[in-house]
């Protein structure tokens, strides 16, 4: 009994281990077969997704290209409005006439934009121009135009505005309407500038007539300063030299050389001579150091020049009898300087 005691004991562990064992393995395997079957699923899914996506993207792009297409070929898309910002009307009417030539039958997505505004800004008014489409069917177009501040007169005598570029905007005849209604342009005509280059300009050149035009802009604002204006006193401005500049008076027509500088003291004192020549007021006329004072006043209606610009002495100068007349400009009556 005893040994069949001691047989049982050492029999009774194994029979348990060999229970046990089998039904531990059978779960573990039913498991990770389980999660192998999930990986694979989502390993499929996810490949299919990969090789879906860029046919689904290609699909989407060739439906907006086919789209685009029928649209921007539309008659909904060509030109019908234009509409142009800060210009004046002469000058609206030339800009929508180049865009309408330009663009004809092209829809709006065709229009070169970058071309019409350089054809825009190839005017002669127009410093710079902004373009844009405003679809379905209209253009837009911001202006910047160029505003005359130099009439100059060549040498063919044709009279020529210059904006402050030393570009040319227009003839006086071509703007003379329009410049009544600009309030960068008096009513009344401006001192005529001279000197300025001609022909096919060199950069140098035009470089010289921006100098000519600032130099025009100083004394204009010396000469309309104060109560006592002597702008529309002059007829004309010789800038051919900056350093030594000349004006011609309207009435009578005296040419006043004044220099470079001080420019409105040295105007005012050929002023007083003349002043003093007509009251023959020779003690005056002793004060500007003016030689011959008896001869200058027995000619006072025939000065042409005085010198107002070597110091304190006054040099005037006496038209020879039979000698040419100043020429005056041929201005319209409505422009005419004020007496």
């Amino acid at each position: 009994m005893g040994g069949g005691s001691v047989g049982n004991q050492k029999n009774e562990p194994r029979a348990r281990n060999q229970v046990v064992t089998p039904r531990s393995t059978r779960r573990l395997d039913r498991t990770r077969l389980r999660r192998r079957s999930v990986i694979d699923f989502r390993k499929i899914l996810s490949a299919t997704a990969t090789f879906a996506r860029p046919g689904a993207v290609l699909v989407a792009l060739g439906l907006l290209i086919l789209g685009y297409n029928v649209l921007a070929s539309s008659k909904l898309f060509l030109l019908r409005r234009v509409t142009i910002a800060d210009a004046e009307p002469a000058v609206q009417f030339e800009i929508e006439q180049i865009i309408r030539r330009s663009v004809g039958q092209t829809t709006m997505m065709e229009v070169d934009l970058s071309g019409l505004r350089q054809k825009i800004e190839a005017m002669p008014r127009i410093r710079s121009a902004s373009v844009g489409r405003v679809l379905p069917d209209g253009i837009f177009v911001r202006v910047v135009q160029r505003q005359p501040a130099v009439l100059v007169r060549r040498e063919s005598e044709v009279l020529t505005w210059l904006d402050e570029d030393a570009v040319e905007v227009g003839e006086f005849s071509d703007l003379k309407i329009s410049s009544a209604s600009n309030a960068n342009i008096s009513a009344e005509v401006p001192p005529i500038a001279k000197g300025f280059a001609e022909g096919n300009r060199s950069q140098a050149a035009i470089a010289e007539d921006r100098e000519r035009i600032a130099l025009y802009k100083r004394i204009e604002q010396e000469f309309t300063e104060g109560p006592n204006q002597l702008w529309n006193l002059i007829d004309q401005i010789d800038l051919s030299f900056t350093k030594s500049v000349n004006m011609r008076l309207a009435h009578p027509p005296v040419l006043i050389h004044i220099g470079s500088t001080d420019f409105r003291k040295r105007f005012e004192r050929a002023l007083q001579v003349l002043q003093a020549v007509r009251q023959r007021d020779s003690e005056q006329l002793s004060r500007f150091r003016i030689q011959d004072i008896e001869r200058l006043i027995q000619n006072a209606d025939n000065i042409s020049f005085i010198d107002a610009a070597s110091g304190d002495r006054i040099v005037v100068n006496i038209a020879t009898p039979g000698a040419k007349t100043v020429r005056q400009e041929a201005i319209p009556n409505s422009f005419s300087k004020k007496k």
